[in-house]
């Protein structure tokens, strides 16, 4: 009997990770020192960021995961955000710094 529920709860849980259009985000990605970077390069980072962080929205908006992961990757979207808005603060110093001399 728990042979027959516990299959029947894994292909319910495969079933309603199929339903998801969208893949679960992986790491996120790896920001460059606003302190140091270029233009290109943080536009890279801007780019990267967004696309993790609406990948990651859409993810959870499937509702796919169970409460502790969705905080989790909650977590992890606002540290990222968090880390980007700290080093674009940096570059934008930095460069401000360099046009007015």
């Amino acid at each position: 009997m728990k042979t027959v529920l516990a299959t029947a709860l894994m292909l319910a849980a495969l079933n309603t990770s199929a339903a998801c259009p969208v893949k679960r985000p992986g790491d996120a990605p790896v920001l460059p020192d606003g302190a140091v970077a270029s233009k290109e390069d943080m536009y890279e980072a801007q780019l990267a960021a967004e696309s993790y962080i609406l990948q990651a929205e859409a993810y959870m908006d499937c509702k796919v995961m169970n409460s502790r992961q969705h905080r989790a990757l909650a977590a992890r979207v606002s540290a990222l955000s968090g880390q980007y808005e700290q080093e674009i603060t940096e570059y934008q110093i930095r460069t401000d710094m360099v046009a007015e001399k």
